[in-house]
């Protein structure tokens, strides 16, 4: 299969497009709530960068060489015997870390993924729309439900939430859900030359972070959930008088110097955040301080997917794509999600559809005599069979 590997840790250079493996099954055959998707379209997360690197090598290393990749969007072409799914049904999802070191990411043609961690895609959706959702809607989705606790309080009115650095991924879903889907006032930070895109989301107010007035705002609202997708000690000190009475402080980085890019996250490291998060939840209990959370990925609820398909479908939300790469230019891909100016989302076309192809394609079952790659179990693209 056509895939990107990646045979060592470090810059985008090192990321080649070429002829991969088939990823091997674990026993055989594929486990009873397993699919195998035929992936026509990914996206560029900061986690795949931070992957590359080896930032995060010390304490969850890969497999390498590997196949780096969280989002896709593509159809299921081969089923578990409990999958609630139909061979041919378009989907969207993600790969967890776990899977992807013991399989395979999603810059690649094929990618074996747990039910769970999918849904149908939006009809109204292209595959490469549907790609650049799953990751960071799903982290904006659970830091505003879940932690924020804005599904309790969907009902009360005078709710007002802020996002911090609203025109990225997570940010540009996390304006839209907080104002269309719970009805908050809500607020946003990004450069001066994004602030009216944010205001076309939905915010009712954008502050520049590049003006001084920016942090002495602090304080003039009140807010019930700050996300911060920035991270840093200089907002979580700025904005924590600005939580009102049992508001909640929610960051996907924490204290960003932690997660420099020109530094690998060692244990000290991890010791370090762990200590700082602990002082702070010690410091809510005794009233010291403001609710302080950390996203971390089990609290990303991939059952949240469905609803995120029908507010998309409805919708509630529709999905910025900044740019769109060809899984042959996936070097320029991390080179510009490295730049850290992407608006929305940055998506990897892996393949075309069989509906964009003149006359369409049928999904077949195909068996492979070539391979010992448990190819039989969906096409093998090494295969003259099919």
């Amino acid at each position: 299969m056509l895939a990107v590997a990646l045979p060592d840790y470090g810059n985008p250079a090192l990321l080649k497009t070429q002829l991969c493996d088939l990823p091997r099954l674990p026993m055989g055959k594929l486990k009873p709530t397993e699919v195998v998707v035929e992936v026509f379209a990914s996206s560029v997360n900061p986690t795949d960068c931070k992957q590359r690197k080896g930032t995060l090598s010390t304490i969850c290393p890969l497999s390498l060489p590997c196949i780096l990749g969280i989002d896709f969007s593509g159809r299921i072409v081969r089923n578990g015997e409990d999958s609630p799914f139909n061979v041919g049904d378009e989907v969207f999802g993600r790969q967890t870390l776990d899977r992807m070191r013991e399989l395979n990411g999603t810059y690649a043609e094929y990618c074996i993924v747990d039910c769970s961690d999918i849904a149908l895609k939006p009809t109204n959706l292209s595959h490469d729309q549907a790609a650049a959702v799953p990751h960071a809607c799903l982290a904006a989705y659970s830091s505003l439900a879940h932690v924020g606790n804005l599904l309790e309080k969907k009902r009360q009115s005078d709710k007002a939430v802020l996002v911090l650095g609203g025109s990225g991924g997570v940010g540009s879903f996390a304006v839209q859900l907080a104002k269309r889907h719970f009805n908050c006032y809500t607020v946003a930070s990004c450069s001066k030359r994004n602030m009216d895109f944010v205001k076309s989301l939905g915010a009712d107010e954008a502050w520049d972070y590049t003006d001084a007035f920016f942090l002495k705002s602090a304080g003039l609202t009140k807010f019930d959930v700050i996300l911060d997708t920035v991270g840093g000690d200089d907002y979580w000190s700025a904005f924590r008088g600005s939580l009102s009475h049992n508001g909640v402080y929610v960051t996907l980085v924490g204290n960003a110097r932690h997660l420099a890019d020109e530094k690998s996250v060692d244990w000290g490291s991890m010791l370090e955040i762990r200590a700082d998060y602990l002082f702070r939840q010690i410091s809510n209990k005794l009233g010291a301080a403001e609710n302080y959370h950390i996203l971390t990925g089990s609290q990303i609820r991939s059952s949240d997917l469905k609803i995120i398909s029908s507010l998309l479908e409805e919708g509630t939300l529709r999905v910025i794509v900044d740019k769109t790469f060809s899984i042959y230019d996936i070097i320029k891909a991390h080179e510009y999600s490295e730049t850290h100016h992407a608006v929305g989302k940055i998506v990897l076309q892996i393949k075309q559809s069989g509906a964009d192809k003149a006359g369409g394609e049928q999904v077949r079952e195909i068996v492979c005599h070539v391979c010992d790659l448990a190819a039989e179990s969906y096409p093998c693209p090494r295969s003259t069979e099919w």
